[in-house]
């Protein structure tokens, strides 16, 4: 069961209240709601979403909408608890995020912990123990060569924007590339950093300050030193013998 965390409050305004009115009266027949996000870890700005997870008896088919609540952006996904199993072990698991099970895990039950929250909680806990499938080989080439040919487009820009383009492509694709490589989850965008820190604070460092320097100053050196040095177990940059077929069925006359 999760705790209280310190920024809530009874305010008609605060996000543990406002779902509590969701819960009441947007989502009636629910069996609870998941808040999770930068609010419930006192990280919010004026910006912020209230990410919910809302768990039914049943469904009949999961969605997630968006919609605005007494000046809060909230993002929903609604659910059961089949539907959120299926999440977990097919949707997000193979594509090595584990967005919904860490809302689950993480988040604060709305109106409070019963049977169905500590069973969805416990799936979403094993879940993010287990990781995500290793890469397959196919995949990891894939990978390779992707980011070969952006370092590629970076070595010798043909301007600036050219660079930025291609710097702000590999800094998810190479940041992917480390989580799956290790068998960890893997974040984008914003999420990336915060993921690397806890994972390796060092390398974090390493691969923000590389990149800090990049799109301050345009020198990619750092940057492409660290992809080369990362992909080097596995084979390095790849080019040379890539070769992918097309499905036999992909032709029209």
């Amino acid at each position: 069961m999760s705790t209280v965390p310190p920024r809530a409050s009874s305010s008609p305004h605060s996000p543990l209240y406002v779902t509590k009115e969701l819960f009441e009266n947007r989502y009636k027949g629910a069996e609870a709601i998941f808040v999770s996000g930068s609010v419930i870890r006192g990280e919010a700005t004026a910006h912020s979403d209230l990410d919910l997870v809302v768990l039914f008896p049943k469904v009949d088919r999961a969605y997630r909408e968006s919609f605005q609540h007494k000046g809060w952006p909230v993002e929903a996904f609604i659910h059961d608890a089949d539907t959120l199993r299926y999440f977990f072990k097919n949707v997000d698991k193979n594509l090595g995020r584990a967005t919904l099970a860490e809302m689950v895990a993480e988040g604060h039950e709305i109106p409070g912990a019963n049977t169905a929250t500590d069973e969805m909680k416990s799936l979403a806990r094993v879940t993010l123990q287990e990781g995500p499938p290793a890469l397959t080989e196919e995949e990891i080439q894939d990978r390779r060569y992707h980011i070969s040919e952006l370092l590629d487009d970076m070595r010798e820009p043909r301007n600036r924007q050219e660079l930025v383009a291609s710097a702000t492509l590999i800094y998810n694709e190479l940041a992917d590339y480390y989580f799956r490589i290790g068998r960890g989850w893997t974040s984008s965008g914003k999420a990336i950093m915060k993921r690397m820190k806890r994972q390796d604070p060092a390398f974090a460092r390493k691969f923000g300050e590389a990149f800090d320097e990049l799109f301050s100053t345009g020198k990619s050196r750092r940057v492409i030193d660290l992809a080369e040095e990362l992909m080097a177990p596995q084979g390095g940059c790849l080019f040379e013998g890539y070769r992918r077929d097309t499905p036999v069925e992909w032709r029209q006359k």
